[in-house]
């Protein structure tokens, strides 16, 4: 089935365009917040020939289609982009609204909008870190210097995706919450401004308006801008709902930046600064105290964790420990054991099984596992189709 006949049939089990909130996508999976969840039909979006499983997740609908997914998003949104009712007021009964509101889990859904921020950051995050091993690694081997203008121009060019993380979050975020993106994008580069990054690497006392701001470097962070862009939706939706049509188009976002940089560097900023610092202390706590016995116990679930698809939300603790610390005791570790352990399961099967097709397919998830780190095809496609290889995994 080709890209375009899958999307088709996905919008239609799942509503329509009418019941389509937000939709994105990660490695390998379309994940649509729909209006009403009661309409999803779940059943028949498993049998699409094409999608490897789906994966209800508090308000999301994960849609696991495998490495093709972009292709697949694509033409979902063209169709969206094609229906006359796309941009009209999208409402369903009341009444089932408010129930399926009401069933929502509020951890589940901080958890979805965390990992909605994180996943679309996935390729600048492959891109950076692959480029930054390639090119320590040509170091290493001496096939080029350090003191060369190549290596710290190639260098920069991927350190760039992790120091500029602010800036790639916002972005996120302001597509998950549904906000301005261009002012979030100003927020984000506000915090890494060079001036701002001179004051706080002085050590000087900081002021704004009368009232403190900590020092401290956001670089590389994560949690501050996710929560700042957030704290931003509700402020501009304030301002565009209240000011005066005839200045509203200048004093919403001028008035949204006046409020939103002050409080992230005064209030936001520090908080989630501790909560950053907080998860890299238990990270380090468990691995002090426990030791590999961390990793292990990790290890046992990290497999059902991604069938969630609630990993990305650990790509927080890792990074956030690298910043922090330098190091990252565990989770680096959790995710490549997780991509051997899968793509050597579902080799294995490739090899029993008697299936061509089945061969193919067990194959191909085989090696995107073990050289993109993307674990999909392998859990939907073979080892938790399969059962026992999935539990050989953990």
């Amino acid at each position: 089935m080709n890209d375009q006949k899958i999307a088709q049939e996905i919008l239609s089990l799942v509503g329509g365009s009418t019941n389509i909130n937000k939709v994105w996508h990660c490695a390998t999976r379309l994940r649509i917040v729909p209006i009403n969840m009661d309409i999803i039909d779940r059943e028949n979006l498993k049998k699409i020939s094409g999608v490897l499983g789906v994966v209800i997740n508090g308000e999301q609908v994960q849609i696991v289609i495998g490495n093709h997914v972009s292709d697949v998003y694509h033409e979902f949104t063209s169709l969206l982009n094609n229906t006359e009712d796309l941009h009209k007021t999208r409402t369903i009964d009341k009444v089932q609204n408010k129930n399926t509101t009401s069933n929502k889990n509020l951890i589940s859904s901080i958890l979805s909008a965390i990992v909605g921020c994180i996943t679309p950051l996935i390729p600048v995050l492959v891109a950076g870190g692959m480029g930054k091993c390639l090119i320590l690694m040509a170091k290493m081997f001496n096939l080029i210097s350090d003191k060369s203008i190549t290596y710290q121009i190639i260098l920069l060019i991927f350190d760039s995706a992790f120091y500029f993380l602010p800036v790639f979050v916002s972005l996120a975020a302001a597509k998950q919450f549904n906000t301005n993106s261009y002012l979030a994008a100003m927020v984000g580069c506000t915090l890494l401004n060079p001036t701002f990054v001179k004051l706080v690497a002085s050590g000087k006392a900081l002021s704004i308006f009368g009232m403190p701001v900590m020092s401290i470097p956001y670089n590389s962070t994560i949690i501050p801008s996710i929560m700042a862009i957030w704290v931003m939706s509700y402020v501009k939706r304030f301002l565009d709902k209240y000011l005066w049509a005839s200045i509203k188009s200048f004093m919403s976002p001028l008035l949204t930046i006046i409020i939103i940089v002050p409080m992230t560097m005064i209030i936001i900023g520090p908080a989630m600064t501790a909560v950053s610092v907080g998860i890299s202390k238990i990270i380090f706590f468990l691995s002090s105290k426990l030791g590999p016995l961390t990793l292990a116990l990790l290890a046992l679930i990290y497999p059902w964790i991604v069938t969630t698809g609630m990993h990305s939300a650990l790509a927080i603790a890792g990074l956030d420990s690298i910043n922090k610390t330098g190091i990252d005791p565990l989770t680096r570790a959790l995710v490549l054991m997780h991509n051997i352990t899968q793509a050597a399961a579902t080799l294995a099967v490739a090899i029993k099984t008697k299936n061509t097709d089945f061969r193919g397919t067990a194959i191909s998830a085989s090696l995107t596992a073990l050289f993109s780190g993307i674990t999909e095809p392998c859990l939907y496609g073979v080892t938790l189709r399969l059962h026992k290889p999935m539990y050989a995994c953990a």
